[in-house]
């Protein structure tokens, strides 16, 4: 039901109250006005009773035809007998025969009444399910509908799909962005909550990256394309959305099979229902045996599973909304299993649970001044790219003139050798240091540690830090409240991981670790485990570790597109907090799922019990608890979309 829901043709077609819906509503209006009138005109008192029979039966067919061919299509293609269709075909029919041949003849409208009131939660289900899907599609963002390509002086409406690398596109306030791109032009305020959750707008600027699928809410700017049409970020959200709706969770694939051999076992009972007691209590009277057949036919509509078959994948489906709505993107219905049984999280720390930008957190100057110690240090540090001189770099506090480098080395491994104001400045580790026989003591500090010599005399230390992001601390605490347990491994120093894993409380963290030594310690613990382990990680050097997890979770701002790829969960938005946000809606996942199940067959075997032993048990009542109960419980875990999460 739900694999095709997120194609283009339904994500810009699709409508709750479309075609088909109003077709099926004209059809239930004819056929149920030929009913009323078969049973209050064209019955026995005016005429013959074949004339009644036609007017009722066609009625009947206007109801039926799609459900008796999608029955007979089921058979044939798919080899499915026992399904919903061929059943609500066996008791409508049924119930025709017994009214045409019985003591009550000529009483066709509870054989019409069955059609009708399965039709109308036909009708329903296909409703609730039309919108799920918008909210779905709502939730991970809108598609443009029109792009403006600037051409020279000029600009002209386009498709967003003709769109290519290079061109430039003009977004006005109020419009969805088109395309992912730089700002080249102009600066604005993005509503970014379809790929992040966020309600807030955030300012975008000159030469900033922007994504398509957001709102420009102020300002105005030109966009350089950088990804074509079907590369761009929420057509891959859509991608791994709609992977994530045609995947199916334990839970679904046990009902699925639920109903291959439940359905038998129930026509079964059916029979022996229609004709066990008859035997026994009279073979020759007609009206015991009507009872008996009037009663296995409510005992075939009643045990119809349609309730449990389409609300539990549902949840499922609801489970993944709820998530794109809050920035996180689920890849199959089976990461939910794996989610509600975690029990330890492994993650990296550089982009993960830091922000992968350092800043200057410390400097000591051991000869001279501070102000000499920094301005040394940004000189030297003044052509590199490395984020530890760019931390520098943006340090306040001192100036320097870069007219006055003379020379300039980089030393690979070790750091920078230059000649400024015509000394002989090194800026980097303690090896080049070492190597250049200048004389100092090693600093222990949390942090990476930058030491400054000029003509061969030590001048002082920096210390640079990679920042914590804001949520990391109380994802912590929220997943120790889960009893979920934390490890961090980390290529970095031991001095750093140490600080880290203390100040955010970790349960144990591994340093100075190799891509293949994450991965090693990763199955150890999996190995080693009672529950799910999941693997957090942004880098191409986490893509193994995240693969060979039981659930793999991804940064999706900063993380490469290899770690992406091989995720079962993706954060839009790199905020480490979602991922208690995700077990949170993994568990409500699974609530609505028992409920579902255990709720559906109490009413059901109710219902059931009552159609067999209590005299005079209407059929109508039998559909209307059928159909009602599938309805209830489709809007009940429709409202796993409009929970919040927090």
């Amino acid at each position: 039901m739900f694999v095709h829901i997120l194609e283009d043709n339904a994500m810009e077609e699709e409508s709750v109250f479309n075609k088909e819906f109003w077709i099926k509503i004209a059809r239930l209006v004819v056929g149920g006005g030929i009913a009323a009138a078969g049973y209050f005109y064209f019955n026995e008192s005016h005429f013959p009773l074949w004339v009644n029979l036609l007017v009722m039966g066609i009625a009947w067919f206007i109801l039926a035809y799609d459900v008796l061919i999608e029955a007979i299509e089921d058979i044939v293609k798919e080899h499915h007998v026992f399904n919903e269709e061929f059943l609500m075909i066996i008791a409508s029919v049924g119930a025709f025969a017994i009214r045409a041949f019985g003591p009550e003849a000529n009483e066709f409208i509870e054989g019409i009444a069955v059609m009708f009131l399965f039709q109308i939660g036909e009708l329903l289900e296909d409703v609730a399910d039309a919108k799920s899907h918008k909210a779905i599609r709502d939730a991970v963002g809108l598609r443009a509908s029109v792009a403006h390509l600037v051409s020279g002086e000029s600009t002209k409406d386009v498709d967003p799909k003709s769109l290519q690398i290079g061109d430039k596109v003009l977004v006005r306030v109020g419009e969805i962005l088109p395309a992912d791109g730089t700002i080249i032009e102009g600066s604005g305020h993005l509503d970014m909550s379809s790929l992040t959750g966020e309600a807030i707008p955030v300012e975008k600027k000159l030469n900033e990256d922007v994504n398509a699928g957001t709102i420009l809410k102020e300002g105005s700017i030109v966009v350089l394309v950088k990804r074509e049409y079907k590369d761009n970020t929420v057509s891959k959200i859509l991608e791994l959305i709609e992977e994530g709706a045609e995947s199916k969770s334990k839970a679904t694939r046990f009902v699925d099979q639920f109903a291959s051999w439940y359905t038998p076992i129930v026509v079964c009972l059916a029979v022996l229902i229609a004709v066990v007691p008859p035997l026994f209590l009279g073979m020759g009277d007609g009206t015991i045996w009507e009872t008996w057949i009037y009663r296995s036919l409510n005992v075939l509509i009643i045990s119809c599973p349609c309730a449990i078959v389409i609300s539990v994948p549902m949840a499922y489906f609801a489970g993944i909304g709820l998530a794109s709505k809050n920035g996180i993107v689920i890849k199959g219905a089976a990461v939910f299993d794996q989610l509600s049984r975690l029990g330890y999280l492994v993650t990296d720390k550089t982009g993960t649970l830091t922000n992968g930008d350092f800043v200057l957190s410390e400097s000591k100057a051991i000869h001279g001044s501070e102000e000499e110690l920094l301005e040394l240090a940004k000189a030297a540090e003044s052509r590199s790219n490395h984020p530890i001189a760019t931390a520098i770099k943006l340090a306040g506090g001192a100036s320097y003139d870069e007219s006055l480098l003379t020379s300039y080395t980089e030393v690979a491994g070790r750091g920078i050798a230059c000649t400024y104001k015509g000394q002989e400045v090194l800026v980097g580790n303690a090896r080049l240091l070492e190597e250049n026989h200048v004389e100092f003591e090693t600093v222990n500090a949390v942090g990476s540690i930058v030491y400054v010599a000029a003509n061969h005399k030590y001048r002082g230390f920096l210390v640079c830090r990679d920042t914590l992001r804001n949520q990391s601390k109380e994802m912590v605490e929220r997943l120790h409240q889960a009893k979920v347990q934390i490890t961090m491994l980390t290529g970095d120093k031991e001095t750093v991981a140490k600080g880290v894993s203390q100040e955010l409380g970790l349960d144990e963290y591994h340093a100075e670790l190799l891509p293949q030594d994450k991965t090693r310690l990763l199955q150890e613990k999996i190995q080693a485990a009672d529950q799910a382990v999941a693997y957090m990680g942004d880098g191409i050097n986490d893509a193994a570790s995240i693969a060979v997890s039981d659930v793999g979770i991804a940064m999706g701002g900063a993380g490469s597109d290899l770690a992406i790829d091989n995720a079962d969960v993706v954060i839009m938005d790199d905020n480490p907090l979602k991922v208690a946000f995700a077990l949170s809606i993994a568990s409500k996942v699974r609530g609505q799922v028992l409920f579902n199940i255990i709720f559906s067959l109490c009413v059901k075997l109710t219902i059931l019990l009552l159609s067999i032993f209590l005299p005079g048990f209407p059929m109508w009542i039998a559909v209307l608890a059928d159909t009602g109960l599938t309805m209830v419980l489709i809007l009940i875990t429709m409202g796993l979309l409009r929970r919040k999460i927090r």
